[in-house]
């Protein structure tokens, strides 16, 4: 860790000293106006905007600007650009996790991280990682079912925020802001391909704006993106191994329309389908799970997900007497998938199987209702509020034939994904309410934030969690800041509900491979316990130094302290307990678990760097250094066989994502010519198989868009993503697979592109 944080700080302390101390006085006027205000963000405090330099906790911004010059259209591409230390792999032959993407902070789970849009809770996918991928036995929320084009910039609290936000809020907070009044129509296309092993993707988008009076809008995005499958296998492997084949459509609607009575009513809502496929791994015509009559030559079953993902939100805001503003709104959020299945076969129903399958799916429903109210008095600003949530999940059985055990062979359900039994539907709800109260006070140079949450649910009880958060402004240009909290998260209903069986008949015995319900007979056999919230303590320590108006650094230690975290047990045999294992037919359990209780550490720096040159030009420097480490501190769950001992289990929290990220971001225009330059190293990581771990190096790749305006309304841009196309390690063992699935840059090598866009 120091030999990072010693080389990074020497680099911005020089970095510092070559740069010209000009103050607002040396400026000339066209300097003055073409400076930028300091940005604002509404995250972090209830009680308004503030400049995000001067924030009490750790902020970043990414603007607007921006993510116009990135050339990127997926919003975890995004984050994964301009924040070091947010983590999205793209696993590939990992069942629906090839087709839903989630993204993590500080090396967390997906979600401890909250996501909100304009300040409002976003639901979370319906998918729960059960794979060996980053997140595995989480549920996080889809960031790319929101169009890139409808967003006006993204704020990221990297800090706990569960006693100002609620559950989920643990690493941090993702708050997505949608593009308000005052924004030029566009219509926007860009298509690109990999350099090699395929990957064409063709995308198109339409933002469009519509004034009302009183600076009211009704905004309109649309967004459609065409991928095809990319292959980055070994040579001689006959499964291909990269992303899906996809579909993917999304709508976004963002309202706000003022009243006369100073009452504003606003709404937006959000609109994705997506229909993906991917493959999972190929069986010859001598495997066991084949049915020579129906594939002679052997076949590569294919798996196709579809999604709707729905959001809805709705609400007023105004004032009492000028002095009280409030805030009421109601948010709808739904996500359903389903699973099927091609190209496969049912071995065990012989040569009257189907090859094409309804393997079933999953569903979440959550709505949220707030009440907001704040007040600011003349020596502190005060702010609370009321939230009731409901939340729904539910399991669908396939068809029959999906999961069915016949009498030809001993491998039952469709190959590659078997179907969802009738055994593990499930449609079940909880209920909470929250009441919320925030502080905001200064007394001279010393500012500080109180905030505090008591939170009831239904399926197990009251938690209560506070936040002290401090800064001191040591003088004009440096301000110190430090924060203090607790936090939960709740299990979510899938870590409580979800099941699933893969059904075999060895010799004659019926058998399951199996995901156990916490309150299934055998999993209480096994040790299972129903779930607990996750407990949380977390400190943070930095400062803020502004050493010119344009020039900023920053630099945060971070503390992060979890009790009873949920995880996925591994595999356990029926050797534990053949006697029980075998009432139930059942081979290999598993089941989730409070199992650990873990410590995540790190510092996170950056600098920022704004000129204007001689020729009119404008130049843009950030450069940003995150490294966390995670440390399991103890096993709750010692008497459940194989969990505290198990090599992959240790692995997959303390070492499976990298623990250093280094960013370099340049951004030049001079007009008409934009140039953005990302230059990344992700550090290294470790992986698993067959109980061996293998350590793959860090990576380097360099990103590049080149954007020409025609007029001032057409725009042009070439680019590339890892355009010196590099990859990452390959296994050094005899695994089947190139690459593994936690790569955190991917391994499809790079992506080259052309985009355009036209104002209307």
């Amino acid at each position: 860790m120091f030999k990072y944080f010693k080389g990074l700080s020497i680099f911005i302390l020089m970095y510092a000293q070559m740069l010209s101390a000009t103050e607002l006085y040396d400026k000339s006027l066209d300097e003055l106006f073409s400076m930028e205000t300091q940005l604002k963000a509404d995250i972090g405090s209830r009680s308004g905007s503030r400049d995000f330099l001067d924030s009490k906790v750790p902020i970043k911004v990414i603007t607007n600007k921006e993510i116009e010059n990135s050339g990127l259209k997926k919003v975890t591409e995004l984050l994964r650009y301009f924040i070091a230390g947010f983590n999205a792999p793209s696993p590939a032959i990992k069942d629906g996790s090839d087709h839903i993407s989630v993204g993590t902070i500080r090396g967390l789970n997906p979600d401890q991280v909250l996501v909100l849009v304009d300040s409002k809770r976003l639901h979370t996918s319906a998918l729960i990682n059960v794979n060996d991928t980053v997140g595995r036995g989480s549920t996080g929320v889809d960031l790319n079912t929101i169009p890139v084009a409808s967003i006006e910039h993204i704020e990221i609290l990297s800090d706990g925020a569960a006693a100002q936000y609620g559950s989920d809020a643990i690493a941090g907070v993702i708050n997505i802001i949608l593009k308000a009044g005052g924004h030029e129509s566009v219509v926007s296309s860009k298509i690109g391909s990999n350099y090699e092993g395929g990957g064409t993707i063709i995308q198109a988008d339409m933002f469009h704006s519509i004034a009302l009076d009183y600076d009211g809008f009704i905004n309109i995005t649309t967004n459609i993106l065409e991928q095809s499958k990319t292959n980055q296998a070994r040579d001689g492997s006959s499964s291909p191994l990269g992303q899906p084949e996809a579909t993917d459509f999304s709508l976004a609607l963002n309202t706000f329309i003022p009243q006369e009575n100073d009452i504003s009513m606003y709404s937006h809502a959000l609109f994705n389908y997506r229909d993906s496929q991917n493959n999972a791994f190929f069986r010859d015509a001598t495997s066991d799970r084949n049915n020579i009559l129906l594939y002679p030559n052997g076949f590569l079953a294919n798996i196709n997900l579809k999604m709707i993902d729905l959001s809805f939100v709705v609400g007023a805001r105004g004032r009492f007497n000028n002095d009280v503003a409030w805030d009421a709104s109601q948010t709808l959020g739904y996500n359903v998938i389903n699973y099927y299945v091609s190209n496969s076969l049912n071995d065990s129903l012989g040569i009257t199987s189907p090859t094409s399958f309804d393997s079933g799916g999953l569903e979440v429903v959550q709505a949220t209702t707030n009440l907001d109210i704040k007040r600011t008095f003349s020596t502190f600003n005060l702010a609370g509020g009321l939230e009731f949530r409901y939340e729904g999940f539910g399991i669908n059985a396939g068809e029959k034939a999906s999961y069915e055990l016949g009498t030809n062979s001993n491998n039952a359900g469709a190959q590659g994904f078997p179907g969802f039994q009738p055994e593990n539907e499930v449609d079940v709800n909880r209920k909470s309410i929250a009441i919320y109260a925030q502080l905001d006070k200064q007394i001279g140079k010393l500012s500080f934030d109180v905030a505090t949450r008591l939170e009831n649910y239904s399926d197990f009880g009251f938690t209560n969690d506070y936040k002290l958060s401090l800064a001191y402004r040591v003088y004009e240009k440096l301000l110190l800041r430090s924060s203090a909290s607790t936090g939960f998260r709740a299990p979510s209903l899938a870590q409580s509900y979800y099941s699933s069986f893969s059904t075999t008949d060895v010799g004659g015995t019926l058998s399951q491979t199996a995901t156990l319900k916490t309150s299934h007979p055998l999993a209480i056999i096994l040790g299972a316990e129903d779930l607990k919230p996750e407990k949380s303590l977390h400190f943070t320590s930095g400062f803020v130094y502004k050493h010119t108006s344009d020039t900023t650094l920053s630099a945060d230690y971070f503390y992060t302290k979890i009790d009873d975290r949920i995880m996925l047990s591994g595999d356990i045999d029926a050797a534990v307990d053949p006697t029980a294992f075998a009432q139930y037919g059942i081979t290999t359990a598993r089941f989730f678990t409070n199992a650990v209780n873990t410590q995540t550490q790190g510092i996170d720096l950056s600098v920022a760097h704004v000129r204007s040159l001689e020729n009119n030009a404008d130049l843009k420097f950030r450069a940003s250094y995150s490294y966390s480490k995670t440390k399991i501190l103890s096993f709750n769950s010692s008497h459940i066989p194989g969990l505290n001992d198990s090599i992959a289990e240790r692995e997959r929290l303390e070492n499976i994502q990298p623990k250093d990220y280094l960013k370099l971001l340049i951004n030049y225009e001079l007009e008409p010519i934009n140039i953005a330059l990302n230059i990344m190293r992700v550090g290294e990581f470790n992986d698993v198989f067959n109980d061996k771990v293998q350590t793959f190096s860090p990576q380097w790749t360099t990103d590049l868009d080149i954007a020409y305006k025609i007029t001032k309304k057409i725009k042009i841009a070439l680019g590339g993503i890892n355009i010196f196309n590099t990859y990452p390690d390959k296994w050094n063992s005899t695994n089947t697979i190139s690459y593994s699935r936690y790569s955190p840059l991917g391994f499809n090598g790079g992506f080259y592109y052309v985009r355009g866009s036209y104002e209307f």
